[in-house]
């Protein structure tokens, strides 16, 4: 028997059928145990952003109240300070140039405002970065050097007699007045600003804490809810503990950043506006004061002083007013009778216009310089005094708020980081069981 066996050529060949995947794509991400897995990738994940924002907002308002005790408050103090000891000199100037014979103790006051000044005016330069600043502060300083080159020759003259020193003590004053305290004026007000814009960015809303731990706490609930429904079990105990953990840090830090932020707005609303009222007090009453000595020394242009002295005047009292009317003043004690002090000074200052009028400036002088009941110089010294110690008041309870409102953060960094992170493990850990369920 023959078998035929046919030709290779002729077999058909072999196909191979295309097979499919076990498992699509994701497959597992549609199953009960990857989607137990995704939702504790998420909750980790918020927890984490609720650690990462919590921490970096603290981190920024600790950054931003440091930076105003130790940088801009001190700055905008020591422009103060400059503003203040400035209209100190020009006064004390004025009434050591009419006392005849100088005072001792009026020229050293003199003396030590001008010091005071110089203080200040290294102080400022020290903490200044604003090219526009740091001009005015250097154009301020080469006039201060003019002012008291001006000062020290009307003194010669004075101490010679020759009545010429009187036209160097004008040109000095209007050299303080016109330009010098203007310039201080700015320098104040600009440095203030920035103590009130810093403490201000220091009270804003965290709107980025408050979202991310929003969401963790809205997802928390869903994926406690879906668990419950799809596993049979009402309660996981990691994720009511990752809850807990939660609430606690938004119980925490949101108390701390409420006081702090308190803290910030009464620095800001309450203490810093009292330092500049009653800065501007103090300086506004020693321009008075120069003004009333200066009228001694001008013979001629005394209506001017006189009408420069009662708007001044005017103003103290009427800011006076104000500021003991609100409640949230820091210094009333001191203040209670600068207004009786002022009126005294008015009073004074009219016998001093009522001897100039008849032409009798020795008896005016006597007046002015007299440490009598009724004389001008102990109303306005006292005055003085009370306004000097309410500068003092108002700045440490300026630096006492904003102290406080950035100790109240202490700690809470690591804390809400901490709960947060841990929040983060006790959700793993109450979801691993339910994931170990299926193999």
């Amino acid at each position: 028997m023959t078998v035929e066996l046919a030709h290779p050529s002729t077999e058909p060949s072999a196909r191979r059928t295309p097979t499919e995947p076990a498992h699509p794509r994701w497959w597992f991400l549609r199953t009960t145990p990857g989607r137990i897995l995704t939702i504790g990738i998420i909750l980790a994940t918020l927890g984490l952003l609720s650690a990462f924002a919590t921490s970096m907002t603290i981190n920024n308002r600790q950054e931003q109240l440091t930076t105003v005790l130790n940088h801009t408050e001190p700055l905008a103090f020591a422009a103060g300070q400059l503003y203040t000891t400035l209209s100190v000199a020009d006064a004390a100037a004025a009434t050591a140039f009419i006392a005849g014979s100088e005072p001792r103790a009026v020229r050293q006051r003199y003396e030590q405002a001008i010091t005071d000044a110089a203080v200040a005016v290294t102080r400022a330069a020290s903490g200044l970065t604003d090219e526009p600043l740091v001009q005015l502060l250097g154009r301020i300083n080469a006039q201060l050097a003019v002012y008291t080159g001006l000062i020290e020759t009307a003194r010669t003259n004075n101490r010679m007699g020759n009545p010429v020193g009187s036209s160097y003590l004008s040109e000095a004053s209007a050299l303080m007045q016109q330009q010098i305290l203007p310039d201080a004026q700015r320098l104040y007000e600009q440095t203030s600003d920035r103590v009130d814009a810093e403490t201000t960015a220091s009270t804003r809303i965290p709107a980025p804490v408050i979202v991310v731990v929003a969401m963790t706490l809205v997802f928390g609930a869903f994926a406690h809810r879906w668990l419950a429904a799809r596993t049979k079990r009402r309660v996981n105990v990691g994720l009511i503990a990752g809850g807990l953990a939660i609430v606690i840090m938004v119980i925490w830090v949101g108390s701390a950043l409420t006081i702090s932020t308190a803290g910030s707005r009464a620095a800001n609303d309450t203490a810093a506006e009292s330092l500049k009222t009653v800065t501007n007090l103090a300086i506004t009453a020693q321009q008075a004061r120069a003004d009333e000595t200066l009228s001694l020394i001008r013979r001629g242009d005394e209506d001017v002083r006189k009408r420069s002295f009662h708007q001044r005047v005017e103003t103290v009292h009427q800011q006076l007013t104000e500021y003991l009317a609100r409640k949230d003043a820091i210094d009333k004690s001191d203040l209670a009778d600068a207004d009786q002090l002022l009126m005294k000074w008015q009073q004074a200052d009219e016998r001093i216009n009522a001897y100039i009028s008849v032409g009798n400036y020795q008896a005016a002088t006597q007046v002015a310089l007299g440490t009598g009941e009724d004389d001008s110089t102990p109303a306005f010294d006292k005055l003085d005094a009370a306004l000097s110690s309410g500068i003092r008041e108002s700045r440490n309870q300026l630096r006492n708020d904003i102290l406080s409102a950035r100790r109240v953060l202490s700690g809470t960094t690591v804390g809400g980081a901490v709960l947060s992170v841990g929040a983060a493990i006790v959700v793993a850990l109450g979801l691993w069981p339910r994931m170990s369920e299926y193999r």
